[in-house]
């Protein structure tokens, strides 16, 4: 089982449209795939159409450390995807509730997540304060979705130096997503800037700018059923491809395939609703 952190200290970098995205990719490929709301704004459960639950990840930095463990399985709950579950977060969460460093890592370790789950993913909100610390203390890689811009670029350096120094032991930043991508000059300029920073550890994919990831969040749909056919989509292929080492091919098979169950499963709903509306057997 594989712990992923997606951080950035900055806001709006598209950290939970990339987490959201990336675990209903991974759980249409046929992985296991838990993800966390570590966002008191709760975006990614919002995203994922869980919305607020109790108990959620507040009460499992609340519990005890013996009792932390079962928090977190009571804690998941379906989405509306097989393969992929989630816990989810609440307006109340807060640094003040973290019990200490290592209590999501502890908590994660105890309660064999292995035997049911291949991918863990967690969404942070922007910052490095303790609820970030936990998440990159509990996981084996860091994220970084970024815009390509000036401050955003610069503050990646500086955000390395602070995550190695308050998490000695935690995940290390492994892959660096270029997000809002336009194809300018100027954003090709920050592009090159950080694969200087940062060889070898930026995507070559990069996620355009596209209104369809609006679209789907407004409308409560998942990105790869219902426009799988948009630049978006796309982009997120290749991404899942190159940054989880999966064959493109099957990738795209295994979503034409969940994509045509989805339609015909809609059919069929539709058409036996109209079939008991119109007063037929």
């Amino acid at each position: 089982m594989k712990i992923i952190s997606v951080l950035n200290h900055k806001g709006g970098v598209g950290k939970t449209t990339f987490t959201g995205s990336v675990a209903q990719a991974l759980a249409l490929t046929g992985a296991r795939v838990l993800a966390l709301d570590n966002d008191s704004q709760h975006n990614l459960s919002s995203l994922l159409n869980a919305g607020v639950r109790q108990p959620n990840i507040l009460d499992v930095y609340r519990a005890a450390p013996a009792e932390a463990p079962r928090a977190l399985l009571s804690a998941v709950v379906k989405t509306g995807l097989p393969n992929l579950h989630m816990v989810t977060s609440c307006a109340d969460l807060v640094d003040g509730a973290v019990h200490g460093a290592y209590h999501l890592r502890d908590a994660i370790g105890a309660c064999g997540l292995e035997r049911y789950y291949d991918f863990v993913l967690i969404d942070n909100a922007p910052g490095l304060d303790r609820l970030q610390a936990s998440a990159v203390n509990a996981c084996h890689e860091v994220f970084v979705p970024t815009e390509l811009k000036q401050f955003a670029v610069d503050g990646l350096v500086e955000m390395e130096r602070t995550l190695e120094a308050r998490c000695p032991q935690g995940g290390r930043i492994t892959k660096i997503i270029p997000n809002y991508y336009r194809a300018v000059r100027r954003q090709n300029t920050f592009l090159a800037a950080l694969n200087t920073m940062f060889p070898g550890r930026v995507a070559a994919t990069r996620i355009p700018v596209d209104s369809v990831f609006d679209e789907v969040v407004t409308e409560g749909k998942v990105l790869f059923l219902h426009r799988l056919y948009s630049k978006g989509a796309a982009s997120y292929v290749k991404l899942v491809h190159e940054l989880f080492k999966l064959d493109e091919e099957e990738i795209w098979d295994s979503m034409l395939g969940k994509r045509g169950e989805h339609i015909r499963s809609n059919a069929r709903d539709r058409y036996y609703k109209k079939k008991g509306g119109s007063g037929g057997d």
